[in-house]
């Protein structure tokens, strides 16, 4: 026969959450368990703007597939929507989160194999978010609206696993049948990658040239680097090529590829005269006036061949310096008294 204190006790153990046992369970024991679930709901994390729900019944479990390209990825954001009838008896639905389950996560498995990292309620909330890491270190910002999970979680088949399970007794038939709405999105490292392929000029012996980003020589080459989100200059110097400047914009997770053609540090010429104008260069005809062409550095002539007229000019070419040699036929206009 139960005495008044036994009854008092047994009531009070009917409502208290067993997640408590569990959590102390799992602090003690370091070995894997073996468990059974409803059904197993597939959610796929996408890098998109936009993301996908799915709904998990009280004893389901929710294996969260992560993008394949996540270098950018630091962490992941699951956030649920808790029912009204969860959120009003309070701590009465548990969630877990698993490291190393077995099998691998899929629709048609239920019964698995896994060690529980953490574990935890959803109170009396109608919404709950959870932090999980990807990396350590990392920069995931931690609040009083969400719970962060310091438990590095190891995946299994690139999926996270998150259990539900009723933590309470005493509660009623149709909680069972309630449905979370879960949804989960990449929460992303602070920097984008910057990536860089030059090609050298034709005809010309292969010199070296160094890069510099935001005036600090950086080793910038096509698989790039990790660079802070915004404006940056991006340079190239070199005493074999000509200097080139870029102004780039990184975002953040994104990746930016420039390409840059290097130029000969040879002086480059242009040639600008009146149509049908024959054009000499060192007494080397010019076939071609609409397009620049490189010298060698040091005195040139260039003689330009009008009709019965011809006009000479010399120029000191310099390395690294473009020129544009111009000839004009003007008349002058005079009143006669």
């Amino acid at each position: 026969m139960f005495s008044v204190f036994h009854w008092k006790f047994w009531k009070i153990l009917r409502c208290t959450p067993i997640f408590l046992c569990l959590a102390l369970f799992t602090a003690l024991s370091a070995s894997a368990e073996s468990f059974r679930v409803h059904k197993t709901v597939l959610l796929q994390v996408s890098t998109a703007d936009t993301s996908r729900s799915v709904f998990a019944g009280v004893n389901d479990a929710i294996a969260v597939e992560l993008p394949e390209e996540n270098e950018f990825i630091e962490g992941i954001d699951v956030y649920f929507k808790v029912p009204q009838e969860v959120s009003y008896w309070m701590d009465s639905v548990a969630w877990s989160l698993y490291s190393g389950i077995k099998p691998e996560p899929s629709e048609t498995k239920i019964d698995y194999k896994g060690k529980k990292e953490t574990v935890g309620t959803f109170g009396s909330l109608l919404t709950y978010d959870i932090k999980l890491p990807l990396k350590v270190p990392n920069t995931i910002k931690q609040d009083s609206y969400s719970t962060y999970i310091e438990t590095l979680p190891q995946t299994t088949g690139g999926k996270l696993f998150v259990r539900l399970q009723l933590a309470m007794k005493g509660t009623p038939d149709s909680l069972t049948d309630s449905l979370f709405e879960v949804s989960a999105k990449p929460i992303y490292i602070n920097k984008g990658r910057l990536s860089l392929s030059v090609t050298l000029p034709e005809h010309v012996t292969p010199s070296p040239y160094t890069v510099f980003l935001d005036g600090k020589e950086v080793d910038l080459k096509e698989e790039g680097m990790l660079v802070t989100p915004g404006v940056h200059t991006l340079s190239i110097e070199s005493e074999s090529y000509r200097n080139e400047v870029r102004t780039v914009t990184v975002e953040q997770a994104k990746i930016l590829s420039v390409k840059i053609q290097l130029k000969d540090i040879a002086p480059q010429i242009r040639l600008s005269a009146p149509k049908d104008t024959v054009a000499y260069c060192d007494d080397v005809p010019v076939q071609n006036l609409e397009e620049p062409f490189t010298v060698p550095q040091g005195k040139h002539t260039f003689r330009f061949v009008l009709g019965g007229y011809e006009i000479v000019k010399n120029l000191e070419a310099l390395n690294g310096k473009n020129y544009t040699v111009a000839v004009t036929i003007d008349a002058e206009v005079t009143e006669e008294q």
